[in-house]
């Protein structure tokens, strides 16, 4: 290992930003055009958000944040996607990439970032610096039992980009209360038309009487076979398009062996998906970081309180928690109706301590009580103030 600690930081100009290009195109069979073209087309980009480690005058690793706003009702978290995490093969096992991963993590408490969410292969490296696995649900089956016919009043067109208004209205109607997707701003949509997901991606609208009611994604076959069918988006009272459209889908991917669904759980198409053999699998590659847990909590604090005054067992209460996990702690106020969430104790409060490792409240927070071993603890103010959440990140919308 060499003994000159390397320069952690963000890029200062576009030529570093060509030479991090390089690197990813080396280090990732996708070739460097697929980094580049997510990137240069974003509207939104921000040389502040592509990290890097100085080595010697050289770029030993680099790191890319991808900043999203997501929903937990209508409370929108400031989320730090982390991504492109590539090392120069001659300064690899020298610690680069945990080095940036903890400068980006205090970067981003500076910046007010909520959570932090990568995709990861090799969890116990993450773990390393304070990521924790919250699986994920997807429905597995194969082509052939998709393929039932069905009759249909819903006619199937391609998208083009004339159409990218009416799907973003869509997107947005089905979306506005579900756990965990996208705040997508208008320029949002017009980058990711340029987006290599997006163009290796299908892209089928449903229409009736001359009005495009819904539509859905599917993606390229990968090399095992798999075809992901993700972001199946319906206007209200056109659920009857939804099955026509999954098997429109479907029949874009020919030579695909199996197709995975990506939806959240209470969509129309999951109802029928075990009729027609679909497995249910638990997918261990979401991986979340709390950036900042009492700040969190305060900005939920609206959704606690509707939640609490719903409820019949404590709409009236009085509650005074004190929440915790690794080591950090919120101190959280019920009272006439109102809900304040506070850094520090107040004189003479007797607070319920709940003590929760990080994995549990994510789970608690984007799947709901019931489905972690959270449960275990037996608060019952926990399936009230964390209710079962139909939870799903579109694979559109990965990094």
């Amino acid at each position: 290992m060499t003994n000159h600690q390397p320069e952690i930081r963000h890029i200062a100009n576009r030529a570093e930003l060509e030479a991090v290009y390089d690197i990813l195109g080396d280090v990732f069979p996708d070739g460097r055009d697929f980094f580049q073209k997510r990137l240069d087309h974003d509207s939104a980009y921000e040389l502040s958000t592509t990290w890097i480690a100085m080595q010697q005058g050289d770029i030993a690793s680099t790191i890319q944040v991808f900043p999203f706003a997501s929903r937990i009702e209508d409370v929108a978290l400031k989320i730090g996607g982390i991504g492109s995490v590539a090392t120069v093969p001659a300064f690899r096992g020298q610690g680069h990439c945990i080095q940036i991963l903890h400068r980006i993590s205090a970067w981003m408490e500076q910046q007010e970032y909520d959570l932090s969410l990568l995709f990861a292969v090799i969890n116990p490296f993450y773990e390393k610096v304070g990521w924790s696995t919250v699986p994920e649900t997807m429905y597995e089956m194969s082509r052939a039992d998709s393929m039932v016919e069905t009759s249909s009043e819903y006619d199937f067109i391609p998208f083009d980009p004339s159409y990218t208004e009416v799907i973003s209205g869509i997107y947005e109607q089905f979306n506005s209360s579900v756990t965990g997707t996208v705040n997508r701003a208008r320029g949002h949509w017009n980058d990711r038309l340029n987006w290599p997901k997006w163009q290796a991606s299908s892209c089928l609208l449903a229409v009736r009487n001359g009005v495009v009611v819904a539509y859905g994604h599917i993606s390229e076959t990968a090399a095992d076979g798999e075809a992901y069918l993700d972001e199946l988006c319906y206007a209200k009272g056109e659920e009857q398009a939804v099955i026509p459209l999954f098997h429109a889908l479907s029949k874009q991917r020919p030579e695909a062996e199996r197709i995975l669904v990506n939806l959240p759980g209470d969509h129309v198409l999951i109802k029928n998906l075990s009729s027609w053999g679909a497995l249910q699998k638990t997918l261990p590659y979401m991986m979340w970081k709390i950036i900042r847990f009492q700040p969190l909590l305060t900005k939920l604090a609206p959704v606690f309180r509707r939640r609490l005054q719903n409820s019949g067992e404590f709409a009236g209460a009085s509650l005074e928690i004190e929440w915790e996990y690794d080591g950090k702690k919120a101190f959280f106020h019920y009272s006439n109706g109102e809900v304040t969430v506070e850094p520090n104790p107040r004189e003479g409060a007797e607070y319920l301590h709940i003590g929760l490792t990080q994995k549990q409240f994510v789970s608690l927070l984007l799947h709901g009580y019931g489905s972690s071993d959270a449960e275990t603890l037996r608060f019952p103010v926990l399936e009230v103030l964390f209710p079962k959440q139909n939870f799903v990140f579109y694979l559109m919308d990965r990094f």
